[in-house]
């Protein structure tokens, strides 16, 4: 059956065989959508091969989202500490000025003034950015791994991965963010519905609905 993937451009799509997401880059509508990993283990007389190297390849990537997790939660309190702190560094400068260090109704002092404000400013707005990018690297990789750790409502207890909430490594460690992340999630589902810049990753299923 013909796939709808873009031609000849680098795709992420899922493997039709270990369902992981992979990326490809297609030059004809009839190439498969298998991976490389899965084309070493086509056919029925491969059954059991396939299967040991599909959980092979789903602990490596589980494995990797758990380093990314964690990386992650610890970025989004880096980053949150440090914009707190250049906030106040940016709030005790303004203090400064308003407080009179620079005489207004000297023409230098005012305009030395003016200068200082306006790169106050601009300061304060790439702080405000580059905080914005590495919370939004960090909360992606924790949504990406939500998508597969998360409490399993049919089954209380239990973590959608098939482990118990207690005994999944990657919940215990998404446990601590998960309410910020999800929050941030809401955030950034405001920003793309009113057309603005957002840091939901292309997989997200409101950005491609969009």
């Amino acid at each position: 059956m013909p796939h709808e993937h873009p031609l000849h451009v680098d795709v992420e799509a899922r493997c039709l065989c270990c369902g992981s997401l992979q990326r490809f880059r297609f030059a004809s509508p009839s190439d498969q959508v298998v991976c490389e990993h899965c084309r070493t283990h086509g056919g029925d007389e491969k059954a059991v091969r396939r299967d040991r190297e599909h959980i092979a390849l789903w602990r490596g990537i589980l494995e990797h989202q758990a380093a990314d997790a964690s990386a992650a939660a610890a970025a989004a309190t880096l980053s949150q500490s440090e914009a707190a702190a250049e906030l106040a560094r940016v709030a005790a400068e303004r203090d400064r000025l308003r407080a009179g260090v620079l005489d207004e109704n000297d023409p230098a002092g005012a305009e030395l003034r003016r200068s200082l404000q306006g790169d106050l400013v601009r300061r304060a707005e790439r702080a405000t950015a580059l905080t914005a990018r590495r919370v939004d690297k960090a909360m992606v990789a924790l949504w990406r791994l939500q998508a597969f750790h998360h409490p399993d409502a049919r089954k209380p207890g239990a973590c959608t991965c098939g482990r118990t909430l207690a005994a999944c490594g990657e919940s215990r460690v998404l446990e601590a963010q998960r309410q910020d992340m999800l929050d941030w999630e809401r955030r950034q589902l405001v920003l793309l519905k009113a057309g603005e810049r957002h840091g939901l990753p292309p997989e997200h299923p409101e950005v491609g609905a969009g």
